[in-house]
């Protein structure tokens, strides 16, 4: 499962399929806290630290915040992935997109609407105008 073999019988590490469930877990588990914490403790931040997620990551020692800048890193990716690749890992993208559209930051719910328009309405068949 791990590896491969090449035609010439070569061994061949399988990266993509083992990094890829690695990965796949790590941002659930990243995404996952995050909603958590937000949920827990966003309403004792500032609102004004939620204006621009990227820019106030990692100034407070609340994880909410500093992960903050994670996730949206994250949806960039998720951004960035052909349609295939996000098809394929949509059944783990869908529930946590779904948690992130109630978070306080204006810009993880910006990018949370970029995604459902540009990666989940085209697999519905829907237009966004």
């Amino acid at each position: 499962i791990l590896y491969q073999f090449e035609g010439d019988g070569e061994v061949k590490w399988d990266r993509e399929s083992l990094a890829e469930t690695h990965l796949l877990d790590r941002i659930k588990d990243v995404l996952s806290k995050f909603v958590a914490s937000e949920k827990r403790d966003g309403h004792l931040i500032d609102p004004n630290v939620w204006r621009n997620a990227s820019e106030s990551g990692g100034k407070l020692a609340i994880y909410c915040t500093s992960f903050a800048v994670v996730v949206v890193d994250i949806l960039h990716v998720m951004l960035s992935m052909s349609a295939e690749k996000f098809a394929k890992h949509m059944d783990v993208f869908f529930p946590v997109l779904c948690s992130l559209v109630c978070v306080q930051s204006d810009e993880i719910r910006s990018l949370v609407k970029d995604v459902l328009e540009q990666k989940i309405a085209p697999r519905l068949n829907v237009s966004i105008e």
